[in-house]
């Protein structure tokens, strides 16, 4: 149903900055009142996976010499569940996650449906998490939704909601909800920890207000495309047209995207009487990019449009 969990996520195997979200899921599941349907709510890149992870790691592995770590929680990267999880091999956890914001297969449900009418060999409780469940098409709900009318009492469902598109109400009524949420101390926690674990160089602003997801998401992207913090928007949104437009990757757009918002932030801040003239810019510059994704234009008129509206401010 997915490929490995790291060729998709960023994964870390230490769990900072969500401690009191992982303490209340560990508590529902030990009473033994965790509900049948979770659905974690929160901004992509905010740890809910990870979140998820930990959890999982923390359920599975509970009885081997290599348990999880509840003192500084801490996956054991030698514990035998946590590789079956790396590999997505684990019998007892089912993954399905949407691929470069596409739609979840409907044949992942269909398959995830039949698996779920088989036992399991181990008995254990078993787990489907449903990564960018938002992302799930007409026909998939449908298909889910029976699956989740009727589960059966070792069945649960984790269902994660990077609220990047409307999702359908018959599937939320059915979730107890979590929403996820990271402080600007937090955020920043988890930032630096990842820097210094990772060995990252960081080429993003630092102080914008991203998760820290999106943030070493869209630090890649600069590194690939040799992006500098001191290179003026129009250079860094023609490097980003230019790369959409062959690759068609959805996140160069949504860089595009979160740089303006930065750049008009600051602009603001700097000159409060244009208020209204700079929010128009940056709207007219926002639906210049809106057309060329969904139109296909040209880049020379796009950059050109673009190139107008900045000279402006």
């Amino acid at each position: 149903m997915s490929a490995s969990i790291n060729s998709n996520h960023l994964y870390s195997n230490r769990l900072i900055g969500l401690n009191v979200y992982f303490k209340e899921m560990i508590e529902l599941y030990e009473s033994k009142k965790f509900p049948k349907i979770l659905m974690l709510n929160g901004k992509k890149g905010t740890g809910k996976f990870t979140l998820t992870m930990h959890f999982m790691n923390y359920i599975f592995s509970k009885n081997e010499e290599t348990a999880y770590s509840l003192k500084n929680n801490t996956i054991n990267t030698n514990s035998s569940f946590y590789n079956l999880l790396l590999n997505n091999s684990s019998q007892d956890v089912i993954l399905i996650k949407a691929e470069e914001d596409k739609n979840i297969k409907i044949d992942d449900i269909r398959s995830l449906k039949s698996t779920l009418t088989k036992s399991s060999l181990s008995n254990n409780s078993r787990f489907t998490i449903i990564d960018e469940v938002e992302f799930l098409n007409t026909n998939s709900i449908n298909a889910l939704l029976k699956t989740l009318e009727e589960p059966s009492d070792n069945n649960f469902f984790i269902l994660i909601n990077n609220q990047q598109a409307d999702l359908v109400e018959t599937i939320s009524s059915r979730c107890l909800k979590t929403n996820i949420f990271l402080n600007s101390i937090q955020r920043n926690e988890v930032i630096n920890f990842l820097i210094k674990e990772r060995g990252v160089e960081e080429l993003i602003e630092s102080n914008s207000n991203i998760s820290p997801g999106l943030f070493f998401r869209f630090n890649e992207i600069y590194s690939k495309y040799k992006i500098s913090k001191n290179d003026s928007i129009f250079i860094k949104l023609n490097i980003l047209i230019n790369g959409y437009k062959k690759y068609k990757d959805k996140t160069l757009i949504n860089l595009a995207y979160f740089l303006i918002d930065y750049s008009f932030f600051q602009k603001i801040q700097n000159n409060e009487n244009e208020l209204e003239f700079l929010l128009d810019t940056k709207s007219s510059i926002i639906k210049i990019i809106n057309n060329f994704v969904q139109f296909n234009l040209s880049i020379n008129s796009v950059m050109y449009s673009i190139e107008v509206k900045l000279k402006n401010v």
